[in-house]
């Protein structure tokens, strides 16, 4: 299961911390996102598995949260 709790912000870039796939979400488009899928897919040690639909779902609601109504001056600075 995906959680808010399993997002990291690394330098404008939002990591989902058990796969290690980095969204880089565009400030100023909102469906615009670079991503570096880490283990989506792949059945970790821990034997977790997660969908890629479910945690891009995720970063979308997380960027949207703690992005979006900061300006891009503050985003720098972060």
């Amino acid at each position: 299961r995906v959680t808010r709790d399993q997002f990291e912000v690394r330098e404008n870039v939002l990591i989902h911390t058990p796969t290690d796939a980095e969204f880089t979400p565009h400030p100023e488009r909102e469906d615009s996102i670079m991503v570096w899928t880490g283990d989506i897919g792949m059945r970790l040690p821990n034997g977790e598995l997660y969908d890629y639909s479910e945690v891009l779902a995720m970063m979308k609601t997380v960027w949207r949260e703690m992005f979006l109504t900061r300006s891009p001056l503050e985003l720098t600075e972060a």
